[in-house]
């Protein structure tokens, strides 16, 4: 009966500590979770532009909140204005219009077709991904719960 009342003592402290750590192992899981978009996204923009010395893909930094309770992509520029890193993600993302021809012969006919250049959507082509990649940092936390609470 004592081995059983130590048993159960020792599995409450266990308990106690996984309670304590859910903190640290929040913010770990988002660490993880944002690298693994940071390389998802990185991958699309490869294959979505002609990025091949990195000039786009390389600006792209992971950030995860201050009290580790969630994880980003997004440019890591600090600057701000019409040619500053951010926007011209934004640009490239979302895409961006065109000056309109400014002929006022009635016979002009511009050789621009069309007004708008459609966005490349590299954020969004890596959001079907997020799912798979949170659901496998979470089943490997929970491997990582249930072998420390097993004592392991």
């Amino acid at each position: 009966m004592p081995q059983d009342a130590d048993g159960l003592r020792q599995f409450a402290k266990r308990c106690d500590a996984e309670v304590k750590r859910k903190r640290a192992d929040q913010r770990a899981i988002h660490e993880r979770l944002g690298a693994r978009m940071q390389s998802e996204v990185r991958s699309q923009i490869r294959g979505k532009l002609n990025d091949a010395h990195g000039h786009i893909s390389g600006v792209q930094a992971r950030v995860v909140g201050s009290g580790g309770g969630y994880a980003a992509v997004r440019p890591s520029g600090t600057d701000s204005g019409p040619d500053s890193l951010n926007a011209i993600t934004n640009y490239l993302e979302n895409g961006h219009a065109i000056r309109r021809p400014s002929g006022r012969n009635p016979r002009y006919r511009p050789r621009i077709k069309m007004l708008y250049v459609s966005g490349r959507g590299f954020y969004n082509a890596a959001r079907p991904s997020l799912p798979h990649m949170l659901q496998s940092e979470v089943d490997r936390w929970g491997r990582e719960v249930a072998g420390r609470l097993e004592g392991r």
